[in-house]
């Protein structure tokens, strides 16, 4: 284990919201290959896996901390294998790593430190050399972990009876079901994406997958899940004009958010627009929120991701050329809506603005609705050229946590169920005397984990499925109370042996 302090201090500050607040931006990896397509996960409390393949070297992944104290703890590099597009989830199981091997589909579980079980496998039987995943995480208990989307090209795009397949996989404690087609666009194709939506069942204990794809020229549909299974009727989005390159989210009111490129025009350049659907189910008109640089303009990768309150983040890297096609800048494009007010905070990355950036971005944020950003880059400067490697980004001084439960305070556990050890995260009124407990089902206190200091008015804390004394305790279930000035909040937790 290492801690990574700032690779470069930023002098940088954010335009609003965070005014003085400095940033953390640093390089990861050490790989000895280029890589590319990062992707990552973070967990509520701030814990991180990150992922990216190599030119010729497979899929790695990289546990970091990425919000201790002024710095990121990065923990060793590890190969997972052969393979490409590797795409993460927090789920209550844990970290969730998915990418393509072949004709098949791989994926394994990790805590906040390291992956546990080994890969398991879904068959395909079908190419997916040129398929993009994408990965969704069920972070409430339950039967489903994971919901997988990706679509299939059936013969070669442009010829007469090609056509996309939308497929979707169900991961769960138990393993995984085949996968299913769920959809087929016979006029225009392009990567599907997943979300969670809430279930109208109240006492349903987890969220339904809502399933977006491209089922003719700019146009996205959805499909909802059922509880029961199967899926609800497709609905197209209201607003006609759609790229194929998109991202969507969903949270637990129902809202939905969707960043995506407007369709491709004859020149290399485009758009970046943001809808919304609230939580009475209307989508609003398209908003463009990309700023215009040069001549063209070029968006990738774009991110989405909600924040706190009403707040949303958008990332993605563009690049530019002038009237005659000569290439201009590469930059990372970052805007955060505060207020109902689309902010352009880009200046924070303006310091690794480089032709060499690769054109794949990631992006997550916290419970609290912290951001983390991870890029790729190409280094030019130290003795020659260098593997372009992954480099990650978040603000030095984050953003407040809402206010759950009462009196401020808020409880995060993971992974649970736990098996040896459950990670605890939260927010108490700052200046107070918090501490949490763990009580057995007949009241009984087990244990007193400390309290770390994750920043103002934020812990964190590890419980390592012992008794005071240092005992094992039974498998079961067991309750985690926070008692501060201000109230007391409890969580239900489950110690898997």
């Amino acid at each position: 284990m290492r801690t990574r302090c700032l690779a470069a201090w930023c002098a940088l500050v954010c335009a609003a919201g965070t005014a003085g607040a400095g940033w953390i931006v640093e390089e990861i990896g050490g790989n000895e290959t280029d890589a590319d397509r990062p992707t990552l996960a973070i967990s509520p409390g701030g814990a991180a896996v990150v992922a990216w393949e190599e030119e010729a070297g497979g899929v790695w992944t990289l546990f970091v901390d990425a919000y201790a104290g002024d710095g990121i703890i990065e923990y060793p590099t590890e190969c997972q294998g052969s393979g490409h597009d590797p795409v993460a989830a927090w789920t209550w199981r844990g970290f969730l790593l998915v990418w393509i091997d072949g004709q098949n589909i791989q994926y394994r579980y990790g805590d906040n430190f390291g992956w546990g079980d080994s890969p398991q496998t879904i068959p395909t039987g079908l190419d997916l050399t040129h398929v993009k995943l994408d990965l969704q995480g069920c972070a409430e208990p339950g039967w489903d972990v994971g919901w997988l989307a990706y679509t299939v090209q059936v013969g070669i795009v442009g010829q007469e009876g090609s056509y996309g397949q939308d497929w979707f996989v169900r991961v769960h404690k138990g393993g995984h079901d085949a996968p299913e087609t769920v959809a087929t666009c016979e006029n225009e194709w392009g990567p599907a994406q997943i979300a969670s939506y809430p279930s109208q069942d109240p006492h349903a204990l987890q969220p339904l997958p809502r399933y977006y794809y491209i089922p003719e020229f700019a146009r996205i549909a959805q499909l909802t899940g059922q509880q029961e299974g199967g899926w609800e009727p497709a609905a197209l989005l209201p607003h006609q004009w759609y790229g194929t390159i998109f991202d969507v989210r969903g949270r637990d009111n129902g809202s939905q958010c969707l960043l995506a490129l407007e369709p491709q025009p004859w020149c290399p350049c485009n758009q970046v627009q943001f809808n919304e659907q609230d939580a009475q189910g209307v989508w609003s008109d398209a908003t463009v929120i990309m700023p215009s640089h040069d001549f063209n303009d070029w968006p990738h990768s774009p991110r989405v991701a909600w924040g706190a309150g009403d707040e949303v983040h958008a990332f993605w890297v563009q690049t530019t050329s002038n009237h005659e096609m000569v290439p201009g800048r590469t930059h990372l494009e970052y805007h955060r809506r505060v207020g109902g007010v689309w902010q352009d905070e880009s200046e924070v990355f303006e310091a690794y603005e480089r032709r060499s950036l690769g054109l794949h971005v990631a992006m997550d944020v916290t419970a609290s609705g912290d951001p983390l950003f991870a890029w790729t880059r190409l280094d030019t400067l130290i003795s020659g050229p260098q593997p372009r490697r992954v480099w990650l980004a978040r603000p030095q001084s984050t953003v407040a946590a809402p206010a759950l439960d009462g009196g401020g305070l808020a409880l995060t556990a993971w992974p649970n169920p736990g098996r040896s050890r459950i990670a605890f995260a939260g927010t108490a009124p700052a200046g107070s005397d918090a501490v949490l407990a763990v009580y057995d089902l007949a009241g009984r206190r087990v244990a007193s984990p400390p309290l770390s200091a994750d920043g103002p008015g934020r812990f964190a804390a590890m419980w390592d499925g012992r008794d005071a004394a240092g005992r094992e305790v039974p498998a079961g279930m067991y309750l985690m109370r926070l008692t501060a000035t201000g109230g007391t909040v409890a969580r239900r937790v489950v110690l898997a042996r």
